[in-house]
């Protein structure tokens, strides 16, 4: 491989990588404050909402399927209008707590 191709091929990787959204930092400033940092619903509000606990049905689904499914619930409307475009960077970490 030559080494004006390992330098770009290098480049394209770092800016895909440097656009990419955080979804830790996504989740925790749209969605920790009700489904917590771990995803197991204990917080405050919660708890007062009986938001239930991330499980297999979350792990089940594939990022883009709850990104969707976030998209079409009313409850989830504020998070998702401040998480806009992350909205799927969201669901991949929240996918990840699921357990």
């Amino acid at each position: 491989m030559s080494h004006t191709t390992r330098l770009t091929a290098a480049l394209l990787l770092f800016a895909t990588t440097a656009w990419a959204a955080d979804g830790a930092a996504v989740y925790k400033a749209n969605c920790a404050k009700c489904h917590g940092d771990s995803g197991q619903a204990d917080t405050a509000a919660g708890k007062a909402m009986k938001v239930p606990p991330f499980g297999a049905n979350v792990g089940a689904m594939s990022a883009d399927a709850i990104a969707t499914k976030l998209k079409g619930d009313a409850k989830h409307a504020s998070a998702v209008k401040a998480a806009g475009d992350d909205v799927g960077a969201a669901a991949a970490y929240a996918k990840g707590l699921a357990k």
